[in-house]
């Protein structure tokens, strides 16, 4: 991928991701405000509905104290009056008050100066008191007024002296809140047959599906059961205010950018971990091909070691007896002893041999003649070679080429490449069980190669043979030839793999040359 396109993606991921934080927090920010708004919704509406009731309870009592003044003996036109003005004076809600009798509804008893009543309003509350007991309060509301209700409270008394008391209410300002309303929010009344005849603010419909805010609950009062209602639809700007919308912005993108830098720090720091990691892999791998090579020489070295230690298990137990006898000589437990150690020593020589070869020590390049390097793997893969039917044959330049390299790490290769050799042709016939090891120099350097008469490489597997993980065989790892290819590029060398013109396949290690002498260079 492009350098610019890579860029380009990720500023369009940190993009997208600040987006997604900046919208979560939006809503969150959101959801926060509509608690609160729902909540200071619900006490402001609860606190309205008791103050209305408050207000309903005091038309009872204005109907009471109106009742005792008409039913006291010597009542007067110019007492009611006084009462009524006082009433409609401290209390601007109550528009009007009336008294009218209920055997002639056409006859208007008492009336203030702000009454409305005429013969036929008269005659319609004459009816509703005539069908209410004596004391009780009926409600009711003009379809022509819609904003206004009237309690009509029947009076004591019977015959000509039967009346009612007629007292009306502006539901408008019942409800007043003495300020405008919030925006969005919308108060209502409801008389007792479900007619709303107060109505006040309006609600729209929202755009931004924000689900709206309603208290309905009927007035304390047991003569006016009417019914509030308060509805209100929360706007964007209170769900999310510009200030916060900024701030939100303004957080997200800044902890996008901080999450950017910690995450780029860590990438870094977990790409140095992985270099550091795959050499150190790459290391114990090296290390763990050379203890592999041992193990493939263990039965030669188990039979070299078998005799010295079976001489000194055979020698310690003859000491041993001799030490538990009764009668014994010194000098048959020094004999013993001295045989032990010329015996241990042996063994130590044997596993001596191996030691420079299985260290897991860095590379020490060094002068070192290719042919000596050749015949030194040679020594050590022939026996195994020989016990699996393989003819090992040598090529070697009579030129001697010195090559500055690190002569186990090198070893190591050729004697990889060996192996796979050896693999490749166990199976064929005996007469193309040959493995060829060669040395050479040309214009380009020095060169060792390793030649079997195999199958041979597919012509599609070739490309990949260095590849981390390929393999061709059905138990392997495929990191054999990478890692012989890295050990061999630590030593400005490249190595190669082709065809024969007839059968099986060439590994070819190509290594610089010494630019002095072979001579000056052993020198």
């Amino acid at each position: 991928m492009p350098s610019s396109m890579f860029v380009n993606s990720r500023v369009a991921g940190a993009l997208a991701t600040w987006l997604a934080l900046a919208a979560t927090a939006a809503v969150a920010v959101a959801a926060v405000n509509f608690v609160r708004l729902r909540d200071d919704f619900e006490t402001e509406a609860r606190t309205l509905h008791r103050i209305v009731s408050q207000r309903a309870d005091q038309h009872d009592a204005h109907l009471t104290s109106l009742a005792a003044v008409l039913a006291t003996p010597d009542r007067s036109s110019a007492t009611l009056d006084a009462v009524s003005e006082a009433v409609l004076r401290f209390y601007p809600r109550i528009t009007a008050i009336d008294v009218v009798r209920i055997v002639s509804p056409s006859d208007l008893v008492f009336s203030t100066r702000r009454s409305w009543l005429d013969e036929l309003k008269s005659s319609k509350f004459a009816t509703i008191a005539a069908e209410l007991v004596p004391g009780q309060t009926a409600v009711t509301t003009e379809p022509d007024d819609d904003a206004s209700y009237h309690l009509v409270k029947r009076l004591p008394g019977d015959g000509s002296r039967a009346s009612a008391l007629i007292m009306t209410v502006d539901g408008r300002r019942l409800v007043d809140t003495e300020g405008e309303l919030p925006p969005e929010t919308r108060l209502a009344l409801r008389d007792p047959s479900g007619r709303e005849f107060v109505q006040l603010g309006v609600t729209r419909p929202s755009a931004w599906l924000v689900p709206g805010l309603a208290f309905e609950k009927a007035l304390g009062s047991r003569s006016q059961p009417l019914l509030l209602q308060v509805v209100r639809r929360p706007t964007l700007g209170e769900l999310l205010p510009p200030l916060s919308a900024v701030l939100v912005a303004a957080i997200t993108g800044i902890g996008v950018l901080l999450a950017g830098v910690v995450l780029r720090e860590r990438r870094a720091a977990k790409e140095a971990r992985q270099r550091a990691s795959f050499h150190e892999h790459q290391a114990r791998l090296a290390h763990a091909m050379r203890v592999n090579t041992v193990g493939e020489m263990a039965s030669g070295i188990a039979h070299e070691l078998t005799q010295p230690l079976t001489a000194i298990l055979s020698r310690s137990q003859a000491g041993l007896r001799v030490a538990r006898s009764e009668f014994w000589e010194r000098s048959e437990i020094v004999d013993a002893l001295e045989a032990n150690v010329h015996l241990a020593k042996r063994a130590g020589d044997i596993l001596a041999r191996l030691r420079a070869y299985v260290s897991n020590s860095g590379p020490m390049p060094e002068p070192t003649n290719l042919n000596q390097l050749v015949r030194n793997v040679a020594d050590l893969v022939r026996s195994d070679l020989g016990r699996r039917g393989i003819i090992l044959q040598l090529a070697l330049t009579p030129d001697e080429p010195i090559s500055m390299i690190d002569r186990v790490s090198i070893e190591q290769v050729v004697h990889n490449l060996v192996r796979n050799a050896a693999d490749a042709i166990e199976t064929m016939p005996q007469e193309r069980r040959t493995v060829l090891m060669a040395t050479a120099i040309d214009s380009n350097g020095a060169a060792i190669i390793v030649t079997d008469r195999g199958l041979g490489i597919p012509p599609a597997d070739l490309p990949r043979l260095f590849e981390p993980f390929f393999t061709t065989k059905p138990e392997g790892m495929g990191l054999g030839l990478p890692l012989c290819e890295r050990l061999v590029e630590n030593f400005s060398g490249r190595i190669t793999a082709a065809n024969g013109p007839v059968d099986g396949a060439i590994f070819t290690v190509h290594l610089p040359l010494l630019a002095e002498s072979p001579k000056e260079a052993a020198e």
